[in-house]
C-alpha cells in the first residue's frame, strides 16, 4: 500500500471503526496508522492533532440527517419533532462513544451538528412558540437522547437487576425505603424479554412527556 492511499477520510473511518468495536479510549493516533499500515507521523500530514481527529469523527459519526426530515409544508410539528427524535437517538446509538465527545450543552461543534439542529428547528417552526423556545425544545431532545446513552451504558455495565434484587432485599429497611420496596416487588426495575424494546419504550415514554408538555405551551401560546 503506498503512501498515495492515505487521506483524511480513511484515518477518521479507521478511528471511527475502532470506537465503534472497542470504544473511544481505544482510539490513538499510533493505533489508527498501524490499523492503516502507516507510521503515526504519515497522519499528521492530515489531521493536526487527537483533538481534530475526535471532530472529525464526531462529524462523520452524526452524519447528515435523512432528508424525509425535513418537514414537509403541511406536516403537523408533533409527528415531524417524534421522528427527528427517534433519527437523533438511532444516531447516537450506532456510535454510542459519542457520548464521551459531543458536550450537551453548547454550541454545535460540526456542520453534520448544525444541519441536525437545523433540522430540528425546522420541525417547530410553523408552531407559535419563540424562537427560544423552540431552541429549548430541542435542548431537552438532546438531554433525553444523552439520557438513552448513560442510563443504557451504566445498565450494561452493571447487570442491574441482580444488583437491584440484592440491594433490596438484603439491605434496605421497608421502613425507611416504602416506596422503593413497592416499586421493586411490583416490578419497576424488572428487565423484559427483549431489552431493545425495554430500551425503546424507557424512551417513547420520556418523549412523550416532554412533547406533551410542549403541546400544552403551543396551545398557550396560540391561545
Amino acid at each position: 500500500m503506498g503512501r498515495e492511499g492515505l487521506s483524511l477520510a480513511r484515518i477518521v473511518a479507521a478511528a471511527v471503526e475502532i470506537a465503534d468495536a472497542q470504544g473511544l479510549d481505544a482510539v490513538s493516533m499510533s493505533r489508527v496508522a498501524k490499523t492503516l499500515g502507516f507510521t503515526p507521523m504519515s497522519l499528521y500530514r492530515h489531521v493536526g492533532s487527537k483533538e481534530e481527529l475526535l471532530l472529525h469523527m464526531q462529524d462523520v459519526a452524526v452524519g447528515p440527517p435523512p432528508a424525509e426530515l425535513d418537514p414537509a409544508p403541511d406536516a403537523g410539528w408533533r409527528e415531524c419533532v417524534e421522528r427527528w427524535a427517534w433519527a437523533t437517538v438511532h444516531r447516537m446509538r450506532a456510535h454510542p462513544w459519542i457520548l464521551k465527545t459531543v458536550p450537551m450543552l453548547g454550541p454545535p461543534a460540526t456542520p453534520n451538528q448544525l444541519t441536525w439542529l437545523e433540522y430540528g428547528l425546522r420541525a417547530l417552526r410553523a408552531t407559535p412558540l419563540a424562537e427560544p423556545e423552540k431552541l429549548y425544545v430541542i435542548l431537552m431532545l438532546n438531554a433525553h437522547t444523552f439520557g438513552d446513552l448513560t442510563f443504557h451504558e451504566a445498565e450494561t455495565a452493571n447487570t442491574p437487576e441482580a444488583a437491584y434484587e440484592t440491594l433490596f432485599t438484603r439491605f434496605l429497611d421497608p421502613a425507611r425505603f416504602p416506596a422503593l420496596l413497592e416499586a421493586f416487588a411490583k416490578g419497576a426495575f424488572a428487565e423484559g424479554p427483549d431489552p431493545a424494546e425495554d430500551r425503546d419504550a424507557q424512551f417513547r415514554f420520556g418523549l412523550d412527556r416532554i412533547l406533551d408538555g410542549v403541546a400544552r405551551l403551543i396551545g398557550d401560546r396560540a391561545g
